[in-house]
């Protein structure tokens, strides 16, 4: 095989998506001709595709030796920096490929996405504006400014700028999709249906479309068609994943248990290392009571991933349920050392110290809400409240729960517990 025919197989093999085979035949095609830009482009995007982004990284940065200001190979470098989560050694590439073909426009929309990854929305927006005053016909970086906008909460200009999309392109799919997805949030369930479906009659395969219809069909309790969506979602999305990821925790917060741990199961399978994934299924197997379980699973999130403050939260509280308070506290604590700003961490960490009778350091802990964070931070307060009781200062809770209650409001559940705690208070004293 010569070199012409590896690359022109290489090619078509990875435009099918067949990776190894791709992979194969570029190797094969750099062997023979060892400084072409071309093979050594096409196989990093492979190897970015099978996640090998070291590889993909080192073979792009040898492609730069050859030509130093290749704008592709610039542009696919500064991507796979992205896809590494490396913000800033992406958005230095991308910088420098935009300098050098301002007319660019997949270079400026990964630039773009580099910034809104930063959540730099400001710069992002800049980014696009700027482009689009240049190019005002450049749908495809207009789909991603309303999408930047509906974002940052700009509903009514994500609208207006779809809206203008699709008069120029009236079968533009992402534009189509984004107002569905705007509908969704706004509660419309009708419209939003309406410009999913029309997605659907333009690409039956849509993989979005069909997730975003499956939401609405579960919103309005139609749970057969919801799964029936969601399975198609699957089955035309290479990206499983992500969308087994999202479709666990939806079913999660509707409290559909075991559905939400068949998709879980589903993605741990697909990425045993995931430790979103991980950690979740912990999460759910504790809400089921099935504390060991969930603590293996937890644990495994941890060794993916150290310093993920949420898995050790809910290490935390999984052992609080097992009422073994020294590895509850523990936990807890890590999550703090990671996400020290995490309020409501901070109060079931002073609730443990009350529960294993450290009264002194609950209170302290209650303290620190309330002096760094909110002042008026009702858990904080009900909590203070009960450590000054629990340390035999019953004047001082009283005064605690007397102004907690001026700033109740029409909380009628926290006010039943204010005034049982001064009732008891009052008949100890």
């Amino acid at each position: 095989m010569d070199f012409q025919e590896a690359y022109s197989q290489g090619s078509e093999a990875l435009k099918e998506n067949r990776l190894d085979e791709a992979r194969k035949l570029l190797e094969e095609a750099l062997k023979l001709k060892p400084n072409d830009i071309y093979t050594m482009n096409k196989l990093a995007m492979v190897l970015k595709e099978q996640g090998d982004f070291a590889g993909a990284e080192s073979l792009l940065a040898g492609c730069l030796e050859v030509k130093k200001e290749d704008l592709y190979t610039n542009y696919l470098l500064g991507n796979t920096y992205l896809e590494q989560g490396d913000v800033d050694k992406a958005i230095e590439t991308l910088e420098k490929t935009v300098r050098m073909n301002p007319s660019d426009r997949y270079a400026v929309n990964s630039l773009a996405l580099a910034y809104r990854m930063k959540r730099d929305y400001d710069k992002c927006i800049e980014i696009l504006e700027k482009s689009l005053q240049s190019n005002p016909n450049d749908m495809y970086n207009k789909v991603s400014l309303a999408t930047v906008m509906f974002e940052i909460g700009d509903g009514p200009t994500a609208v207006r700028l779809a809206r203008e999309i699709l008069k120029k392109e009236a079968n533009n799919v992402a534009a189509l999709i984004l107002l569905g997805r705007i509908a969704i949030e706004e509660g419309s369930h009708v419209t939003a249906q309406g410009h999913l479906n029309q997605v659907l009659a333009i690409d039956a395969k849509n993989s979005e479309a069909h997730y975003y219809i499956g939401r609405i069909c579960l919103e309005t309790s139609t749970v057969e068609a919801a799964r029936e969506h969601f399975s198609a979602a699957l089955q035309y999305d290479s990206d499983k994943v992500s969308i087994l990821k999202n479709l666990g925790m939806i079913y999660l917060d509707k409290g559909m248990y075991s559905e939400a741990e068949e998709q879980f199961a589903m993605a741990v399978n697909l990425s045993p290392d995931d430790a979103f994934v991980l950690s979740n299924m912990g999460k759910l197997l504790v809400l089921q009571g099935r504390l060991d379980d969930g603590i293996v699973y937890l644990r495994k999130a941890i060794e993916a991933q150290p310093d993920y403050a949420f898995a050790y939260y809910n290490l935390g509280k999984a052992y609080q349920e097992k009422r073994d308070f020294p590895n509850a506290i523990y936990n807890l604590m890590f999550a703090l050392n990671f996400e020290p700003d995490d309020v409501y961490a901070i109060n079931v960490l002073g609730r443990m110290f009350l529960d294993v009778g450290l009264n002194d350091r609950a209170l302290r802990t209650f303290d620190q809400v309330l002096s760094e964070f909110d002042e008026n931070d009702r858990f904080a307060m009900l909590g203070k409240a009960d450590a000054l009781e629990a340390m035999g200062q019953p004047v001082r809770a009283k005064e605690v729960l007397v102004q907690l209650k001026k700033i109740a409001g029409d909380d009628k559940l926290l006010i039943e517990k204010i005034e049982g705690r001064i009732t008891r208070i009052n008949k100890k004293g």
